[in-house]
Formats: structure tokens, sequence, C-alpha cells
């Protein structure tokens, strides 16, 4: 689908003013502390509304050599806050702590009565949940009557009344003022971990001031945030404020990680003793990390992000990678069976496909490549012998929680955020939520929101991409939701030569000039544009200019988003 090129709005003349506008830095304050992410500029962790409970609520567990259990989400987000945790007790000397992860196919998302059951035969007396747990009512009110506490840490939006639990940390509650709103499941359990090393006197509050274990060190919680990195980047939230420190330090820390379980992953992946990135946070590492809990079971990531074993980090390093090659054999056969029943009715506002032979591991990635591909919001259910397990990925400017909350009294539960929902419902009522969907998308979704757009940041002229120039745009790092890496047009190329790479030719190897300056560009799935663009074609694009490093060289490249031959290109 074809894209239509629009410039973001700006009062800047200049691009750097123009840049950090685009990211809301309007002062000199802001863009400082955007340059210069520091640790100590993160936030007081009892500015979230009842983390001083949750803080208290485990340190008496600790005092009373209770047993606690970490309930966790089976996604890297979850995982990691999971591993956030039990590594912070762990290291205070804190060794009665476990953890619970629901299994994806037989239990679903979320805490359940089931496991809750589990859990008190087990003897737990607190469960502190990670990435879940903000609508779970009527699980935190069984728990209690089976004499468990329960501490909630999520960040999910809340959808009805809270549940009753010993503490609920989560910044979307509509009587918290937490700075910033955007932190993950793992960003608030770190929270967590701050509170306890350091209450509101800044008196030491690790389990050992509690008669539990050895004390633990202001600072020590920074080795986690390697961990805090790896599931922020992995749940798309914005890389702006809080969570930028968390990555931006927890980038450095990765690349001298302390837990053997991550040095075994990079190792596995390739990357090891290579410059970390956010990208190959999102695309090596936490796809290999999730591939557990889309496959198998959540349990192995965490294991292996828990393990002191070098023998054992190998083994389980090597079955994420090949659950990871697994999930991409499947994503691929289900995107093409998922596209063949969407492509009828593709026009809709609102597209679904359903099947019985999809596993629910892997409809979510479906769903998004689909919505990204239609640019309409896609739901792909796995349909049961009675329930179909369902996930809904949107575009910007619709609320697909909001729009399948309409539908409430005929799902059997969902939750989510603003651009992803996941979802259970009878398979006879599967048809009927669909046409409500697409009610409300009339209502809410005008056409024009369906085309799609291809913003860029501003336009420059090739003799301005200098080595000084990717240097500074480089400073914006690290790039992620809110803080793409800058986007720029270029008109009025000359190609000098173009080919397809990579073994199905899909994409595209060029050689660029301008008035005497010279670049090479990479446009990925992009190698049909090999037959259109003959020597001296005159081009237009819309880039990412970035360094490309080979054999100790660097050179300046220009990763090609979107093209379109100039007005005095041949084919124009």
């Amino acid at each position: 689908m074809k894209k239509i090129w629009k410039q973001k709005e700006g009062t800047s003349s200049e691009l750097l003013g123009r840049l950090f506008e685009n990211r809301g830095l309007l002062s000199p304050e802001d863009i400082k502390n955007f340059l210069d992410p520091r640790y100590e500029k993160s936030h007081d962790p009892y500015l979230l509304r009842d983390m001083d409970r949750a803080v208290q609520r485990v340190l008496s567990a600790v005092a009373s050599g209770e047993k606690i259990t970490i309930y966790a989400d089976y996604d890297a987000d979850a995982v990691t806050a999971a591993a956030v945790i039990i590594r912070y007790l762990r290291r205070s000397g804190y060794d009665k702590v476990d953890y619970y992860i629901p299994d994806r196919f037989s239990e679903g998302y979320g805490m359940n009565a089931d496991a809750i059951k589990t859990l008190a035969a087990r003897g737990t007396k607190l469960i502190i949940t990670v990435d879940c747990g903000i609508n779970a009512v009527d699980a935190v009110d069984l728990a209690t009557y089976l004499g468990m506490d329960v501490v909630i840490t999520d960040h999910h939006q809340p959808i009805g009344p809270l549940p009753r639990a010993a503490a609920v940390v989560n910044p979307h509650r509509s009587d918290d003022e937490y700075p910033f709103k955007d932190l993950t499941g793992v960003g608030v359990a770190f929270k967590l971990v701050q509170g306890l090393i350091k209450n509101k006197g800044d008196e030491p509050a690790s389990p050992a001031s509690q008669g539990g274990g050895s004390a633990v060190p202001k600072g020590w919680e920074k080795w986690l945030l390697d961990l805090v990195a790896i599931g922020t980047v992995a749940d798309c939230q914005s890389l702006l404020g809080e969570n930028r420190i968390f990555v931006k330090w927890g980038l450095q820390v990765m690349a001298k990680t302390r837990w053997v379980g991550l040095k075994a992953l990079l190792q596995e992946s390739g990357i090891a003793g290579t410059p970390l990135d956010t990208y190959k946070i999102g695309f090596v590492i936490a796809p290999r990390i999730n591939a557990a809990g889309r496959i198998e079971h959540a349990n192995l990531a965490l294991e292996l992000l828990l393990t002191d074993s070098e023998d054992e980090a190998e083994t389980l390093a090597r079955k994420l990678s090949e659950l990871n090659h697994h999930r991409q054999s499947l994503t691929a056969q289900i995107l093409s069976e998922a596209r063949e029943q969407i492509l009828p009715r593709s026009s809709g506002k609102i597209l679904l496909a359903a099947s019985e032979g999809w596993p629910r591991g892997i409809v979510g990635l479906v769903a998004g490549k689909l919505a990204e591909e239609f640019f309409r919001p896609v739901l792909i259910l796995e349909k049961g012998t009675e329930e179909a397990v369902g996930s809904a990925r949107s575009i910007r400017g619709f609320d697909i929680v909001k729009a399948i909350s309409r539908s409430e009294e005929i799902l059997v539960r969902f939750g989510g955020h603003p651009m992803a929902a996941g979802f259970t419902i009878r398979n006879e009522h599967i048809e009927i939520f669909h046409r409500q969907l697409l009610e409300h998308a009339e209502e809410v979704l005008p056409e024009e929101a369906l085309s799609p757009t291809l913003s860029y940041e501003a336009e420059i002229e090739a003799k301005d991409l200098s080595d000084e120039f990717i240097e500074t745009l480089e400073k914006f790092a690290p790039f992620g939701l809110g803080n793409a890496r800058p986007r720029l047009r270029v008109n009025d190329l000359s190609v000098r030569s173009a080919r397809t790479i990579g073994n199905d030719g899909k994409h595209l190897r060029l050689t660029l000039s301008q008035n005497g300056s010279t670049f090479s560009a990479v446009a990925f799935n992009q190698g049909f544009w090999a037959a259109k663009l003959p020597v001296n074609a005159k081009i237009d694009v819309v880039c990412e200019p970035q360094f490309n490093e080979w054999n100790g060289e660097r050179k300046v490249q220009l990763k090609i988003v979107d093209m379109d031959l100039g007005a005095s290109g041949e084919g124009s």
C-alpha cells in the first residue's frame, strides 16, 4: 500500500530544533536531560501510589520468613520483571521466593483460580504480581480467602474497580500522580526494588534491615538495568522520560552483564562483543525470550535469566534459539493463511481471521504484521472446541481496548493497551463481535485514517549528510517509540547502481549521488524497485541516515524507508 509522505509540523527553522520539538523537548532543561539521561534523575519510587504499602508488606514477609511467589505473565516484559525482583531478593540473602508463570495454552493470561489454589497448597503467603493483576478482582479475593496477601505491580489499564490487594502499584491508577505514565511491567517491578533498597528517609530498607539476609548497597540495583532495558524495549513503550534512562544505562550494563544466562544468550545469538542497541534487543534478544512462552513455556526463559550455571545457561540459550526458529516458521505459515482469509474483505475497517489450527502464541505476531500491511486494526483468533483466544493490533488513533470493551457482555475476558489487546470469546459470538467492532469503527474511524502516512522530520540536501551530522543524530539514541531514529527526506538523488540482495532478492542495495556527494544505501523489503531504477534515474527518498561499520571502516549509509521516482525521473 503506497504511503502518503507527510512532514511533521513544527515551528523551528533549525533542524536540531525541529528534532527536539518533535520529541516534546521544548526547554533547555528538557533537552539537557534528554541528551544526558542520568540515572539519578529517575523518579522517587514512593511517588507511585501504594509503593509504601508494597514495600512494607514485602519487608514484613521477609521478617516473618514467609514464602513469596512472583506471579508473572509469559512475555519478555514479565519474564524480565520477575527476574528483577527475584535477583534482588536473592542478592539480599532471602531465598524463600519462587515464581509462577501460567501456561499460555492451558491457562491463558493473568491470574486464575486454579493457580491461586496451587500456590496456597504450596505454602505461599505473599504473591507479588508482575505485568499482570490490575483487573484480577476475583483472583485476588480468592487469594485473600485462602490466607495469602497480594501485592500487584502492573502497568496495564484498569478496566473496573481495583482488586482488594495489600498494595496496587500501577502508574495508570486514576488516583496515581506519578510523573511518568509509560513505565513497563519490568519498569514498575524495578521501582519496587528501588523502593526496597531506599525508603523515604534514604535509610536502607532491604530485607537485611528486617533480619533477613545481607545488606544490599545503594546503587547495586543498577546491575538489574540490563534486564529492565530488555523488557522495556520488548514491550514497545515510549523511550522518552524515565524509560530512556533505564534503556540508555541498561545497554551499557548489558555489555558487562553479571548474569550468566544473559551472557549465554548474547553469545548464542551472535551479538556478544558487538555494540548493543535497541534494535538488537527488539529483533534478536526479545524474540528468543518470547519464543519460550509462544511455543513451549516461559519458565524456560526465566530459568535462563536466573541460572548461575554456565552449562545450564548454554543449554537454555540454545533451546530458546531453536524455539525462535520454529516460531519464525510458524509465523510465516499462519501469516499466509490469515492473509488469504482477510483479502476478500480487506476493505473493511476492522479485519478478522480465525482458525482452529493457529497456535495462540503466534496470533499476536500475525495480527501485528497484517495491521501494518493493510493499515487497519486486525484481530487473529485461535478457535478451540468452544472458545476462541484472540490477539488484536491497532493503528494509531484507534483504541482497540475501548473498541473491544463495547462487546464486554459477550466476551469471556479481555485486556491490553490502546494499540494491542488480548481476549477470549465463545466461538458462536465471533461474527456478532466482528459486526459490533465494524459498527464502532464506522462511528469513530474516518476513511482518511486508513491511508498509511509516512512522517518525516525535515528535508535536507545530500551535502548535509556529513560524519559530524550523523554523529549528532546518534546522540538521540537509544531509539524507539516516541524517539524514532530521525527520518529525513532527500530529493533528486541520482541512481548510480541498484541491485537486489538477500537469498530471495527481497532487499535492495543502491549507490546514490547528488552534486558530487555519493552514498551507499539499503532498502529492506524493496527489491522490486531494482527493475524500475535505470542508471541516472532520479529518486526522492525518506531515509534514516546512519553509520555502517565494516572491517574497521565507518561510512555514512542511508537506510531507505520509502522511495519514489522524482519529478524528473524516468517513469514519473
